[in-house]
């Protein structure tokens, strides 16, 4: 879950809050994945790559960015003070909650050394830049789609630069270094074991900032065709919801299928079984970002429902969502009988939304508005 700026985004003086919404779709869509081995996903996890839910925070990211900071270079302090003060203070107390809830630091087999250095990937944010298991998923292991998008951000001006440019050419760039991991997978036949703790297809592949970048660059895309179109489009609410409801379904129907495409068929039998995994975590990202230009218009029914004050709150707290879900899931994994009780599942999503919506109102908005300082204005932001 991505990645996971502001608050919220204005076109003019309309307010996005549809893309602020279906930030807490993909996040219960990861909720929904990480918990149905203990409560079930009501059929999601066995029809839908909700993984992808990730895959979608980081397109998100790139174009909330790229509309939000136009001309980032003239500004680069504040840009990135108000990059750290969205993530690193959450994330700071998403990490100490780890032993604090669940009585466990999360550290695996590693030694003394080895946990020292790995917690201060972690509080530097640069975990998922090193591709083994034990540096990525240590800790408060989903916390590893936060240090990547983090690379995102050290790199977000070069690229807005060059899209400026040439965007076609900064597309093929990045979409070439995706291949070169697939490549280097394939070549040096590096484990498709993701449960191995030495260099494996995860590390390479899924959490791999480098790997990634592609997702990224394709939401700053998006936004510039977002941006060109919002001035000639004079479509009626009717021709919109038509379109919503279709991108809804495509979304949908992406997610069942890229992960089961007949990859054998046109690709050599090596490559398959990569081509595969990196499919089942961003197969539906150019899907995604159709989707975020079609809602940020926000002019369909399917957007007017999206703009409901509670569904805009929980895309708001769907970053804390995000951050603590898994350390809740470990504690009702540590208390079986509760979870395997009658209302074990209400009192997980309860517990859930509970803290994410504390830890928001709590701790992430108080710190940011204090690093930020008080002249800090949050209305026209959107999570990204």
């Amino acid at each position: 879950m991505t990645n996971f700026i502001e608050t919220g985004l204005t076109h003019g003086k309309m307010r996005l809050d549809a893309l602020t919404s279906l930030r807490f779709f993909a996040a219960a869509m990861i909720v929904f994945g990480h918990a149905h081995g203990l409560f079930g996903s009501l059929g999601l996890a066995l029809n839908f790559s909700l993984a992808q839910g990730v895959s979608f925070f980081f397109v998100l990211s790139g174009f909330i960015l790229t509309y939000n900071y136009p001309n980032v270079e003239t500004g680069l302090f504040s840009f990135y003070k108000a990059r750290f003060a969205r993530l690193w203070p959450l994330h700071i107390v998403a990490l100490l909650a780890v032993p604090t809830i669940t009585g466990m630091w999360n550290i695996a087999g590693l030694n003394p050394l080895g946990v020292a250095y790995v917690l201060v990937g972690n509080v530097l944010l640069i975990q998922s830049w090193i591709p083994f298991r034990d540096s990525y998923l240590t800790f408060n292991g989903v916390a590893w789609s936060i240090s990547t998008e983090a690379f995102f951000y050290v790199v977000f001006p070069m690229a807005l630069i060059g899209l400026r440019r040439a965007w076609g050419l900064v597309l093929a760039l990045v979409v070439l270094l995706t291949i070169l991991f697939l490549w280097l997978v394939v070549r040096y036949e590096i484990p498709m074991d993701v449960n191995t703790s030495t260099l494996n297809a995860m590390g390479m592949i899924y959490t791999n900032p480098i790997a990634r970048l592609s997702e990224f660059v394709l939401g700053m895309i998006a936004c510039k065709v977002f941006m060109y179109v919002g001035k000639t489009d004079h479509s009626s609410i009717t021709s919109w919801t038509v379109v919503e409801v279709a991108i809804v379904c495509l979304i949908a129907l992406s997610m069942h299928l890229t992960p089961r495409l007949p990859l054998g068929v046109i690709l050599p039998q090596q490559w398959v079984p990569v081509v595969q995994y990196f499919l089942i975590g961003s197969g539906s990202a150019p899907v995604f970002a159709i989707a975020v230009v079609v809602f940020a218009f926000g002019r369909g029914l399917v957007s007017k429902v999206l703009a409901f004050p509670v569904l805009v709150f929980l895309g708001e707290a769907s970053f804390a969502l995000y951050l603590f879900h898994a350390t809740i899931l470990f504690w009702f994994e540590q208390h079986l009988s509760l979870a395997q009780s009658s209302f074990g599942v209400f009192l997980f999503w309860g517990s859930v939304l509970a803290m994410a919506s504390a830890a928001h109102l709590w701790i992430e908005k108080p710190c940011r508005s204090f690093i930020m300082g008080r002249g800090h204005r949050r209305k026209a932001l959107v999570p990204a």
